[in-house]
């Protein structure tokens, strides 16, 4: 991709645009930063990244100016649908996601990952199952380290791990998985999208330009990708509980990881119990990056080390401190009902939920249930506190919070000895923190803070 001496803006400075702005900066293109926050914070970040002065910017909204660009490269966050933004396509200026410059900056073979949950464990692990095979191995995407930030380090010979959104699969047109996986389906964002239907085409643009020399892995146990799989012109593998007749894939079979070849062959990978990675849920992500690693190549021997070592990604279930038998979970990632249904089961009861943020405009019906069958009381905190309420009432005691260091203190003024207090917000985290990363640590800097009763 010639970018030399291309005028190119970047709608939203977050850590995929500004990124994007470096690399294209350094490959000599002229940058224009359009954001929304205030000319004082973004200056701060300019001067942050050492792009003051180097690039033009506006803050505090975007104007016309985008549409003096060849191009435009869209940070996730940003809707595609913003009025500058459809000005431009009015225009027929471009707009690229940013792993769609990046894809084409970038070589070596690309492993993807996508779906509702499990994304960020699945592509961790499968970027340490490639390393023990490979010596040039990227982890990145939605996983917070941008794409666009190795790009140009790839070679021939990379193996790029890389975790993407919807919102990043909104606005490709070239980008291509040599393997692309499709964990699950589940409702999220419906805060962006109109319907389930419309996020689920969104996923679905993993294989758009997927073909025959290409692999899309999809669980077996979701009749919408059974479904799907007709309408593809990549080949298949299949993961999951039930992968009778579907190959090649991998299950677990009389306590063992098995994986299946396209002959129907059979090898035994490692025992179940050898997972440090606890949950139905990890089992089915542990399934999905096995066999994507050993269909990109890596010796199925080579696994069994890395699930022996691998604990978890950080504000995953993530054990924090025990005090006064008290045990605190940081799910800060559980971002969505799902997520947060996985979490409700995982832990052990008597269970004090804290839970809000910004809401997805989900259905609670299930959400709901799960915390009937495993919560003893509810903290609620963020925008979506009210709503949580009202769907909760007369289910379990509940408690209203205004931030999360109130629902740390409230938590632990009611737990007993014996009890765990769950973070998973079944929210977004945008109302009141950057992001969930920063969520997830003020609530380990709070618990970690809460002095002995």
């Amino acid at each position: 991709m010639n970018i030399k001496g291309k005028k190119i803006a970047v709608v939203g400075a977050a850590k995929s645009g500004l990124a994007a702005a470096k690399t294209l900066l350094d490959n000599g293109a002229n940058i224009f930063i359009s954001d929304i926050q205030s000319e004082e914070k973004l200056k701060a970040t300019l001067t942050k990244e050492n792009l003051l002065g180097k690039v033009s910017f506006e803050a505090e909204g975007n104007t016309d100016k985008v549409l003096e660009s060849d191009f435009i490269v869209l940070s996730p966050g940003v809707r595609p649908n913003i009025p500058v933004l459809v000005k431009a396509s009015e225009k027929n200026i471009p707009i690229y996601s940013e792993i769609e410059i990046a894809y084409r900056l970038s070589k070596g073979k690309r492993l993807v990952v996508t779906g509702s949950n499990g994304k960020t464990t699945t592509t961790t692990l499968l970027s340490l199952f490639c390393r023990e095979q490979f010596e040039k191995v990227f982890l990145g995407g939605n996983i917070g380290i941008p794409m666009m930030s190795f790009a140009t380090q790839t070679t021939d010979d990379s193996i790029q791990v890389l975790e993407v959104s919807s919102f990043q699969l909104e606005t490709i047109s070239e980008f291509k998985p040599d393997i692309g996986i499709i964990t699950n389906f589940f409702e999220n964002h419906l805060d962006r999208y109109p319907n389930y239907k419309a996020y689920i085409d969104a996923k679905k643009n993993i294989a758009l330009n997927m073909g025959s020399n290409q692999c899309l892995i999809l669980n077996a146990d979701q009749q919408l990708m059974r479904e799907m799989e007709p309408q593809l012109k990549c080949k298949t593998a299949w993961f999951g509980w039930n992968t009778e007749n579907k190959k090649p894939s991998v299950t677990i079979k009389n306590d063992y990881y098995v994986f299946t070849d396209k002959e129907g062959k059979e090898i035994s990978l490692f025992s179940s119990n050898a997972p440090k990675l606890i949950g139905k849920h990890n089992q089915e992500n542990i399934m999905c990056a096995s066999l994507a690693a050993i269909l990109a190549g890596v010796e199925p021997q080579k696994l069994e080390k890395v699930v022996r070592e691998f604990s978890g990604v950080e504000h995953r279930l993530e054990w924090v401190r025990d005090i006064n038998g008290v045990k605190f979970i940081n799910d800060s990632k559980g971002t969505n009902c799902a997520a947060s249904i996985t979490a409700l089961k995982a832990c052990k009861s008597p269970l004090i939920l804290i839970a809000g943020g910004r809401d997805k405009g989900t259905d609670l019906t299930e959400w709901v249930e799960t915390i009937r069958q495993t919560a003893k009381a509810v903290i609620l905190f963020g925008e979506a506190k009210d709503r949580f309420r009202a769907s909760l009432e007369g289910v379990v005691p509940l408690k209203t919070a205004q931030n999360l260091e109130q629902s740390v203190n409230i938590a632990y003024q009611m737990a007993n000895a014996g009890d765990t207090v769950l973070l998973s917000p079944a929210c977004s985290s945008y109302d009141q923190y950057p992001n969930f990363e920063v969520r997830g640590t003020h609530f380990k800097e709070l618990v970690n803070n809460l002095s002995s009763k």
